[in-house]
């Protein structure tokens, strides 16, 4: 999987931290260390893992420099901040890596360290964690600090350009490919109650993997040969050749396409690793964004029902 580089700013060295989660006490070195908040018994259960998301950062001290230089510790701490994260509602979560950041607003070194954080987590292809909607509003907090420059500003105002691109409930960019064959066609072309957009390369692993999965899934294949589902796999590449050398080996009943300009910094569509998947309704809104296949596997179980009676092939 193709993941573009992390290039906010590093305050000191590097370090190889642990990615662990729900400790009562996160101790993180002998010197480095915070303690986790203690929600009133009265509460519930979810109300106390709120109230412990909320008071996380109490005890820590931003205008603490020494902590940029214990890189490991500073990650176990936001890593552990990051799952907790996961297990409130999103609706809930959104407001809190804001928060931090302005928190941390008097350090502009601490900001931009966990700015870097917060983008290996909530933004990296490869994260447990990653989320849009919690990687928003840290850009949009490290853009409004006071205390930082502009050039520290160019790389989230880009950040943010991308990441409001096609998210859930708005109508997907429309694109235009060409098939094998020279024929044109476009997204909203489509016609069919889901739409899985999926852009994918012919040498990439996953890709091979999602090619395989869906016509063995017993929620994917029913959706697909019933025609309740249409599935558009986009090449965004240059190598026309090793496109049409893959081509036998893609699922009948796809439509394939490529598109050359599909990864340029003007498209309609950002592709920060390959493969990546949209799930979109008959009138193209976007349901799921550069979603794992397996969660889109799960949404459509739940809200979709399949039109045909399907018998799995013989393997």
């Amino acid at each position: 999987m193709f993941v573009l580089p992390f290039l906010f700013l590093t305050a000191c060295g590097g370090g190889s931290p642990r990615t662990t989660g729900g400790d009562s006490t996160i101790t993180a070195t002998a010197v480095h260390k915070i303690t986790m908040p203690q929600p009133p018994s009265v509460l519930s259960d979810d109300d106390k893992l709120t109230y412990v998301v909320e008071r996380y950062w109490d005890s820590f001290d931003f205008a603490d420099s020494t902590w940029l230089c214990d890189t490991a510790a500073l990650e176990q701490v936001f890593a552990d901040w990051a799952y907790l994260l996961g297990n409130i509602p999103a609706s809930e979560a959104s407001e809190y890596p804001g928060m931090l950041i302005r928190k941390s607003e008097q350090s502009p070194s601490m900001l931009l360290r966990l700015a870097e954080l917060a983008e290996k987590y909530f933004a990296d292809p490869n994260s447990p964690y990653r989320s849009e909607e919690l990687f928003i509003p840290v850009l949009e907090a490290v853009i409004a600090a006071p205390g930082l420059d502009t050039l520290c500003k160019l790389r989230p105002r880009s950040l943010l350009a991308s990441a409001l691109k096609n998210r859930p409930g708005e109508t997907a960019a429309d694109i235009t490919y060409t098939t094998a064959g020279g024929t044109a066609g476009t997204l909203h072309g489509v016609r069919a109650d889901y739409t899985l957009l999926m852009f994918y390369n012919p040498g990439c692993p996953e890709c091979a993997r999602i090619e395989t999965y869906i016509p063995q899934s017993d929620v994917f294949a029913p959706l697909v040969a019933s025609g309740a589902m249409k599935v558009l796999a986009v090449y965004p590449d240059e190598d026309l050749a090793a496109w049409r050398e893959h081509l036998p080996q893609m699922p009948s009943g796809w439509i394939v396409g490529h598109r050359v300009t599909g990864r340029d910094a003007g498209s309609p569509y950002d592709l920060p690793a390959i493969p990546s998947l949209y799930l979109l309704d008959k009138g193209k809104r976007v349901i799921l964004k550069d979603a794992p296949v397996e969660r889109i596997e799960a949404w459509l179980s739940e809200h979709a029902s399949p039109q045909i009676h399907w018998v799995r092939p013989e393997s």
